[in-house]
């Protein structure tokens, strides 16, 4: 049985404000009962003080605990961030000490998009931190003092600034900043100093501050006055048989720094391929990132935002330049590698050098012969090493820590080549495998291992190359800022080993929007989410760790899909015949309860003879013979072969490809959707059913009641499933990584969408020209919610200047209500309107400010003269669209002969207060 001296005594104490009937609790490990236990706290006054005395067996190194409330209703609800952790070594046995914490909201900054690798790590990275404060038992304490160590958490701190305090005691300067104590960083993002309080001082009020350590500036914290009594202090016997303890000490984990400023960044987005360098073979590789990232520090920016650099080498043709097609989420894209850093061969860099000044001749890029070229180039290196690698430890040592998903990339390149084809369904025998039997092909005895070891090495010069420009970047505080696709390639690595983690009978897409009128359709399976999780959603957590060898932060492209996923059938060509999954349908009772009772007729295609005369005039009676069969009550159908999208696109003759707009309009021709699940009793409302002519043509109240249910499916029904679905979904993916998560949230946005992304700590995304209110024509970027990141535009849009040319009245309206000029808009979009804009965003309240390098270049004449229209990365509407932009200068030119735009930029980020210290 331990003794008073073997017992350290702690008392947690915590301010937290409960409603009638809820319970402040305390769980941990150790004497806290291994998290198996709940500790309820007792109140202390009216005032919110909870607190509990506990004794710990001084054999403890440490004490992790964390704070939770039981309400009224049961529910259990745990305080943000990690586990709290007391370092016992520094308590000596029979030692009482007090510790006041701070509740910690689970979304509150430090906990959620501060706990990132792009603040911590690279924009706010303590390269030198100081030694930590003295233990507390090593601190001789008089009986007139009281040692308090005052801690706080703040990561946004410059590198040349420290946290302070002071406060009203003299020890803590009365108030006078040149002589508030200084925190150490060791801890890092907690600051912490220990301080000696004479009794005679007490009580006192302080706060926290941030000095800049060379200029003297000062920032204090937020908010009143912190204060200290002194109500708490004495630690009486435990029980009536020990003895009080012989010292007491007090420690303040006083939460979070209050700030007075919000941190807020500016950062560019320009995709790798884009970038045009004098070293570049026809394209943008990793290695033109070092010279970019030091236009970024430049220019004040710190984020420099890229699009998805996975391997999409599915066709072998130009379709391979759409980046959002991984054929393997976890490889990188041969594209991007430089041949000059691989080989020292003369005639390999001469070939190099003659390729070179043809492709970089371009405007844009010519996708095939840059990838047939590295190809032939990497195929010829590697013949000259390949017998040197076994020897070489770096490139073992990469092949060990990534052949989980190296041998099947490997291995999948290799039957692609040798089939012809991605599609995996037609590699006979090899349709389905094992990992036992890619453990085995892929292994050094293999016949294949040759083959298999050349994807090993061009993999691992990229990760080399890509890697040294992350550190680079890392190096002078500029974060990356990755793309996490919605989906993958239906031919692909994921899709051919973990098929049942994907819904292939599905594919992902997006309803119509601003982008296209049709939907989208990108072709992807869905995921199976109740598949996923057995495992905890491993393939998540590998993907992201993955990511985070190279990104501090990442935007997950099309966020909304977390929350409900745009679900097409596989049959499907557009996007028009999707539903949300997941979703409440409507019940056939919804629709017989106000006398609807031919389902069949809201469910089928609506086809009358007056409507194809109206789309095929005087082919109507060779359409009406082709294509359709007479049906008694449906009066037409479509035959079994011209009965699906797919079906039409694939029959059509060649002399009748005119008529599949027509035959799609009239497919599409329906008002209600069959839920698979239940088709006879159970449907969802077709997007947009309201445009249809079967809608039109039916009876004015049956159209009232069917466009209020319509409404009702879509912007109420689902709001609380979909709030729980992204609720479940999203923090699991911001569990899986330390870099800063940011979302794609445009389109048909729910309701409950912005709520469950601040609570998480994700940021969404504003385009002033596409809001999501459909009662509005522009966002004001001056009422952006925080977590945010503002932009200008997206590769999914035209440029700012594209935009401008495209709808003069549009531009008109934008020119006098948004920037607030008078009279005429001019014809182009002028550097002062572009330079207009873009302090509208730099002076928002968003985290971020991240610019498109296109919308940068027209802030100057010399770098705006380039057509708008060619500057356009992606046509949406389009699924075959060709990727191939480049800038129009070199990034070498932009570090050396535009330096009025350098510094023009600069200038506005500086005076925008989106740049730290330095």
């Amino acid at each position: 049985m331990a003794t008073a001296k073997d017992i350290i005594y702690l008392r947690l104490r915590v301010n937290y404000t409960t409603a009638y009937g809820d319970n402040l609790c305390v769980s941990g490990a150790g004497a806290l009962g291994n998290w198996k236990e709940v500790h309820r706290m007792n109140a202390r006054g009216s005032g919110g003080d909870w607190e509990t005395t506990i004794a710990i067996p001084s054999s403890e190194s440490e004490l992790q605990y964390k704070y939770h409330v039981i309400m009224k209703g049961g529910s259990d609800v745990w305080e943000g961030g990690a586990n709290r952790v007391i370092n016992l070594s520094e308590v000596d046995s029979n030692q009482f000490v007090e510790v006041r914490d701070q509740w910690r909201p689970p979304a509150s900054a430090e906990v959620t998009y501060f706990d990132t690798s792009l603040f911590r790590d690279v924009i706010f990275a303590r390269n030198n931190p100081e030694p930590a404060p003295t233990p507390l038992n090593s601190v001789k304490i008089s009986p007139s003092t009281k040692l308090i160590r005052f801690t706080v958490m703040c990561t946004p701190v410059g590198p040349t600034s420290s946290v302070c305090v002071s406060g009203s005691a003299e020890i803590l300067g009365g108030w006078d900043t040149t002589k508030a104590t200084k925190l150490t960083d060791a801890a890092y993002p907690y600051w912490a100093a220990n301080i000696l309080v004479p009794d005679s001082q007490l009580p006192f009020t302080y706060k926290y501050l941030i000095k800049n350590n060379e200029t003297g500036a000062v920032e204090y914290e937020a908010g009143s006055d912190r204060i200290f009594t002194e109500d708490s202090m004495p630690a009486p016997p435990l029980s009536s048989s020990s003895s009080s303890p012989s010292s007491k000490s007090l420690v303040f984990n006083d939460g979070e720094f209050r700030l007075a400023t919000p941190y807020r960044g500016a950062g560019v987005a320009v995709p790798v391929f884009a970038l045009r360098t004098k070293k570049g073979l026809g394209v943008g590789e990793f290695s033109d990132l070092i010279d970019f990232v030091d236009w970024a520090v430049r220019t004040n920016l710190n984020l420099v935002q890229i699009l998805p650099i996975n391997d999409t080498t599915v066709f072998r043709d130009f379709r391979d330049s759409y980046p959002y097609s991984a054929m393997s989420v976890f490889a990188l894209n041969p594209l991007y590698i430089r041949i000059d850093e691989i080989t020292k061969d003369k005639a390999i860099l001469s070939e190099v050098d003659e390729k070179r000044n043809k492709l970089n001749a371009l405007k844009q890029i010519d996708f095939v012969e840059v990838m047939e070229t590295k190809t032939k180039l990497l195929e010829k290196i590697f013949s000259s090493v390949n017998k040197t690698l076994d020897s070489d430890d770096d490139f073992n040592s990469f092949v060990t820590e990534n052949l989980t998903w190296l041998a099947p990339y490997a291995l999948f390149s290799l039957y692609r080549d040798e089939y012809g084809t991605s599609d995996f369904t037609q590699w006979k025998d090899k349709e389905k495998i094992t990992i036992e039997q890619i453990t085995e092909l892929t292994s050094k005895s293999s016949k294949l291992y040759s083959k298999i070891q050349y994807s090993y090495w061009v993999q691992w010069h990229l990760h080399k190359q890509l890697l040294a420009a992350s550190l680079y970047a890392k190096k002078n505080r500029v974060g990356f800022k990755g793309d996490l696709p919605i989906g993958v390639n239906r031919q692909s690595v994921d899709t051919w080993i973990y098929p049942h983690l994907f819904r292939m009978n599905m594919s992902t897409g997006a309803p119509p929007d601003a982008f296209a009128d049709d939907g989208q359709n990108w072709g992807f399976p869905t995921y199976a989410w109740d598949v996923m999780s057995k495992d905890n959603y491993g393939w998540w957590r590998s993907r992201l760790g993955q990511m985070a060898k190279y990104f501090t932060a990442f935007r997950i492209d099309h966020i909304l899909g977390f929350f409900r996923i745009w679900e097409i059938p596989y049959h499907c060509v557009t996007g028009l015949l999707g539903r949300f999954n997941p979703a409440i349908p409507l019940a056939k009772t919804e629709l017989t309860v106000q006398g609807i009772w031919d389902i069949n007729r809201l469910c089928e295609p609506y086809i009358r003879w007056h409507l194809i005369e109206q789309l095929f005039g005087d082919r109507a009676h060779y359409a009406e013979l082709t294509f359709f069969s007479k049906h008694p009550e449906l009066q037409f159908v479509f035959k079994p072969e011209f009965n699906t999208e797919k079906k039409i696109r694939d029959n059509l003759s060649k002399e009748d490809q005119w008529m599949q707009p027509g035959l799609f309009k009239l497919l599409q021709n329906v008002i209600l959707l069959k839920e698979p699940s239940d088709p006879l009793n159970k449907f969802h409302p077709r997007i947009d059913m309201q445009k249809t002519t079967s809608f039109l043509e039916l009876e004015e109240h049956t159209r009232l009641f069917l466009n209020a249910l319509y409404i009702s499916y879509f912007y109420e029904r689902q709001e609380d499933l979909w709030r729980n679905v992204g609720g479940e979904r999203l923090p699991v993916i911001r569990s899986c990584t330390k870099m800063l998560v940011c979302g794609e949230d445009l389109g048909m946005v729910p309701k409950c969408v912005p709520s469950v992304l601040e609570n998480i700590g994700i940021l969404g995304l504003r385009i002033q020209r596409m809001p999501s209110d459909s009662k509005i024509e522009f966002y004001t970027p001056a009422e952006y919610p925080y977590l945010t990141v503002c932009s200008t535009s997206s590769h999914d849009m035209s440029t700012l200047r594209g935009w401008w040319e495209e709808d003069r009245i549009r531009s008109q309206r934008f020119y006098t209500s948004i920037l607030g000029y008078p009279g005429a808009a001019p014809f182009f979009c002028e550097t002062y309107v572009s330079q207009s804009v873009l302090n509208q965003h730099l002076s928002s309240p968003s985290m971020w400010a991240i610019f498109p390098i296109q919308d940068l270049m027209g802030i100057n004449q010399d770098l705006s003269t380039v057509d708008p229209r060619d500057q356009k990365i992606n046509e949406p509407s389009n699924p075959t669209h060709y990727w191939r932009y480049r800038i129009h200068v070199q990034v070498e030119d932009l570090l050396a002969k535009f330096n009025h735009f350098d510094d023009s930029l600069k200038s506005m980020v500086y005076n925008s207060g989106r740049k730290i210290d330095v």
